[in-house]
């Protein structure tokens, strides 16, 4: 089965992500000193790397034999979290699960162990799109989590989220990627899938992506399927 490119490029360790040096920095060297704080606030635009990076933290507190704040993406545990199947990294939908009743299911579990790895993660995002209702009964436990729980809430509009909420977390910053970092990055993806890539087309990729990695690589898609396998001006 055809796996898309933004899939089958995901990032599987912090020194992949592209373009947002400043936070990778932070995360990392928080994992290597064991100096993880149990809420973190993503916040950036569309695209940008908030999902992946919340992906990896779990991934990273998960893994049995990390290094240097790195995965070491070969045990059971990392391996569990790239197929989505890791009972302790619990991904949420903060749009379509945005109401009291889901955040009180949450709380119910909580306070339980982990059930495969040392910590439980639960990364929230569209975070902004939580009533207020959801907000208030989340912000108890997102002050005092019990200790293997860490709490990652991403979002593109962290003027949204409660100030509440935002008081409690870690706020991370992410940012469009820059145009050269873009270009650079579709140009090494072009040649492991073998495609002969002018550079012009290359640009005009991350011009129109507006910063954002992910539109980027389904645009290429888009190139690459009306160009019968090749990136150019002309396709």
């Amino acid at each position: 089965m055809y796996v898309s490119l933004y899939r089958r490029y995901r990032p599987q360790k912090f020194e992949e992500v592209v373009g947002q040096d400043a936070a990778v920095d932070i995360l990392r060297t928080a994992l290597a000193e064991a100096r993880i704080g149990h809420a973190y606030l993503f916040s950036g635009p569309r695209g940008c790397g908030k999902t992946t990076a919340a992906r990896l933290v779990a991934k990273t507190l998960n893994c049995e034999r990390p290094v240097g704040g790195e995965p070491c993406c070969t045990c059971d545990s990392c391996l569990s979290v790239v197929a989505g199947k890791h009972l302790d990294v619990i991904e949420i939908d903060g749009a379509s699960n945005r109401g009291i009743d889901e955040i009180r299911e949450l709380k119910s579990h909580v306070n339980l162990s982990p059930f495969m790895g040392h910590k439980k993660i639960y990364i929230i995002d569209e975070a902004h799109m939580l009533t207020d209702a959801a907000s208030n009964a989340l912000l108890k436990t997102l002050e005092e989590p019990p200790a293997p729980v860490v709490f990652i809430l991403a979002t593109t509009e962290s003027h949204k989220v409660s100030v509440t909420i935002r008081s409690r977390c870690q706020h991370i910053p992410f940012h469009r990627i820059g145009a050269s970092d873009m270009v650079a990055h579709l140009a090494y993806l072009a040649e492991k899938e073998g495609v002969q890539a002018e550079e012009r087309a290359l640009w005009e990729l991350a011009r129109a992506s507006d910063g954002a990695l992910r539109d980027a690589l389904s645009l290429m898609e888009q190139v690459l399927s009306a160009g019968k396998g090749s990136l150019s001006m002309q396709c």
